[in-house]
């Protein structure tokens, strides 16, 4: 029983401090390191007081029911043969067990291929323009273009690369994975001087940065971009970076499912 109760307080204490320093926005000019370039503005602001993001999957509950935000006035971001939609969410809630931390689960499951639940403000139901993702995993020194009607936004990170190994994918095809620290992903709109900064990540422990989804998901004729950007491998994350007629909002949901 001794034993037990220190794994529980362990896994609680664990995710409790882990969500503290994922969530701390206090980066601004005056505290870039010295090797950024100070024409680079500080990070976008996660903003939650316009609308929040919901990761579909299973929630342990500790304290509280991360699900009791949701209702039928969340939007789903979701795919269909190969295109994109905004709709009212459609979904079922299941108590579970999570048997590695010996709490109780709360498990969200979509009725459709969702990428991410959203309440924004402004949103509208409807088929939501994409583009195709070119370089998913954007690497230190990389930058990727995206061309969206008539607009050049340019995606670059930087960041040190630790170490690299030849990993095999699902479909045995070999690729290059590298271990990354003080990575950085900028945005940079053709026409602006200076590059925005989306994201930090201090450390990568055995996983990196993908970018999920490029496409206009607020219809303001912008590219809004979803990024999974977890910091280690029992983490899920995903940011959104919605153009928000060129006012830049992130918003951000992450959840540690550790042992």
């Amino acid at each position: 029983m001794i034993w037990a109760f220190l794994v529980l307080q362990a896994c609680n204490t664990s995710t409790t401090e882990r969500k503290a320093v994922a969530t701390s926005k206090s980066d601004s000019l005056d505290s870039l390191p010295p090797n950024v370039n100070r024409s680079v503005r500080a990070p976008v602001k996660a903003d939650t007081s316009a609308g929040q993001i919901f990761l579909v999957r299973s929630y342990r509950i500790w304290e509280g029911d991360p699900t009791a935000v949701l209702n039928k006035d969340w939007f789903d971001l979701y795919e269909q043969d190969g295109k994109y939609f905004l709709d009212k969410v459609d979904y079922v809630l299941r108590d579970g067990f999570d048997e590695c931390a010996q709490v109780a689960t709360k498990n969200v499951e979509s009725k459709r291929n969702s990428l991410l639940f959203l309440k924004i403000n402004g949103l509208k139901p409807g088929i939501v323009e994409h583009v195709a993702i070119r370089h998913a995993e954007i690497w230190p020194k990389e930058s990727v273009e995206y061309r969206f009607r008539n607009q050049l936004i340019t995606l670059k990170a930087s960041g040190d690369i630790k170490s690299t190994q030849v990993q095999s994918d699902e479909n045995e095809h070999e690729k290059l994975f590298h271990e990354v620290a003080n990575y950085q992903l900028g945005y940079q709109l053709q026409g602006q001087q200076k590059e925005m900064v989306i994201f930090r990540k201090e450390q990568f422990d055995g996983v990196f940065m993908t970018t999920l989804f490029a496409g206009d998901i607020d219809a303001d004729g912008q590219l809004d971009f979803v990024f999974s950007n977890p910091g280690n491998y029992e983490e899920e994350s995903i940011l959104l970076l919605l153009s928000n007629h060129g006012n830049l909002k992130i918003y951000e949901a992450d959840e540690q499912f550790d042992c």
